[in-house]
């Protein structure tokens, strides 16, 4: 029958005194099965067993025999610590024996006569049973050797962990369960990480974050874990955590970053060399010709004021490119309120002069010149100064007539909108979905 169809990948030890009963029992279910080795009492059955333990997946055994009775063998199979399911056929009832069969964990009853279709949905469901504890055994051992896993009770208190996890932790499994995950707590992970994490978990919910934890040794590590609450019969027993170790690639990832900031602090101290050329030429010659003006004695006090008021507003510029500069280089930590017209102007102000030096124009419209945001002020005007600097560059590099940047602000009932836009051709259809990859970049190294 098609519903027996798993009985054929099994191996029966099939235990019965009545080679009689056996032979008949036999002669129906025995081509279901992969194998069915028969024993006439206890001792033969365990004689069995020893020899193909690796092989015999069931046991399917009556009580009262010679020599060795069921209750006998199954009390020493199961004192040898062997936990294959044991299904019994008696002709007896006897409540005492069944008690005492019971507590050594068999999977069923059969009452005699047998009714075969009754014993093959019995060892169907057992055997049911067995693949799934397969798979899991299989599935634990694939965690237990390729995934940082780990278990808790309810009460974050480590009961199982893989041997990855002990790898990557430097910790040994004894060290490790009966603590909780504090042991490997660093302190460059905030507070506020780990009351989110638990107040998720505490909702019976998935939390999936990086989390940098402290090994044994000192050093510390960075996973990306996946918990999740564990339920039975719908009441909390515990969590587990599977991890992936990203220490690698958060470490590359720095190093690319940091490339990258050396690549646009060179960028920037060209664009600061190049616009600080002007004002200071411009205050050498005012400079000059006032000392002319002095030495002539031709100097007027209107014109010392109108001069020197030209030299504040070059050193003022001066001054604010390198604001930008310091800014650029600095990694704010925390959000700030400011207008976003300030954020505009600055960062205009980067590459203002190499813009009019290349007769480009830079046109805003800003319809939200009132308009206060709070966020990571340097961070949005970096921003800004990279979109603007491509622009500026691909204008230049297409040499184009009457180049332009745009930059439009806008806002609507949930979003307010910097767009920035120039007339240099777009963006080529070969590089656009990299548009969003971080660090690529069309410059080639020179």
């Amino acid at each position: 029958m098609e519903k027996f169809k798993r009985l054929k990948s099994i191996t029966v030890l099939y235990v019965e005194d009545s080679k009689f009963l056996a032979k008949a029992t036999l002669r129906v279910v025995e081509n279901y099965f992969n194998k069915v080795y028969v024993a006439y009492n206890g001792q033969e059955a365990l004689e069995l067993l020893q020899k193909h333990k690796n092989e015999i997946d069931i046991i399917i055994t009556d009580l009262i025999m010679p020599v060795m009775d069921g209750i006998e063998m199954i009390e020493l199979i199961r004192k040898d610590g062997y936990s294959i399911p044991i299904i019994i056929t008696t002709g007896y009832d006897d409540a005492l024996a069944l008690e005492k069969i019971i507590e050594l964990s068999i999977e069923g009853f059969l009452s005699k006569p047998i009714d075969t279709v009754k014993l093959l949905e019995r060892v169907n469901k057992v055997v049911d049973s067995l693949f799934v504890k397969r798979e899991l055994a299989t599935k634990k051992e694939m965690i237990d050797m390729d995934i940082i896993y780990s278990e808790t009770d309810e009460n974050g208190i480590i009961i199982y962990v893989s041997k990855p996890f002990e790898k990557i932790s430097g910790y040994t499994k004894e060290e490790l369960v009966g603590k909780t995950h504090s042991i490997l707590k660093d302190k460059s992970t905030s507070a506020s990480l780990y009351t989110d994490m638990w107040n998720t978990l505490k909702s019976s919910r998935q939390w999936q974050g990086e989390l940098t934890n402290r090994r044994k040794d000192g050093s510390s590590y960075t996973i990306n874990s996946i918990m999740s609450p564990i339920y039975f019969r719908d009441k909390l027993i515990g969590y587990n955590a599977a991890c992936i170790d990203i220490t690698e690639l958060k470490n590359k990832s720095r190093e690319l970053q940091a490339k990258s900031k050396l690549a646009a602090m060179g960028e920037m101290v060209s664009m600061i060399a190049h616009q600080w050329r002007q004002p200071i030429t411009s205050i050498g010659m005012i400079s000059s010709n006032l000392q002319l003006d002095l030495m002539m004695d031709e100097l007027k006090k209107d014109v010392l004021e109108e001069n020197l008021n030209k030299i504040d507003q070059h050193v003022k510029y001066l001054s604010k490119t390198i604001d930008i500069f310091r800014d650029f280089l600095k990694e704010t930590k925390h959000k700030e309120e400011f207008m976003m017209k300030e954020s505009i102007e600055e960062a205009v102000l980067a590459i203002k002069e190499q813009c009019a030096n290349n007769n480009i124009t830079i046109n805003i419209d800003n319809k939200c010149a009132n308009f206060k945001m709070n966020t990571f002020k340097d961070g949005l005007i970096q921003a800004m100064i990279n979109i603007l600097t491509n622009a500026k560059e691909a204008l230049i590099r297409n040499q184009v007539v009457e180049a332009k940047i745009n930059i439009l602000c806008y806002e609507d009932s949930k979003s307010v909108y910097i767009t920035i836009s120039d007339n240099a051709g777009g963006i080529s259809e070969e590089i656009l979905h990299n548009i969003f990859t971080p660090y690529f970049s069309t410059k080639v190294d020179k």
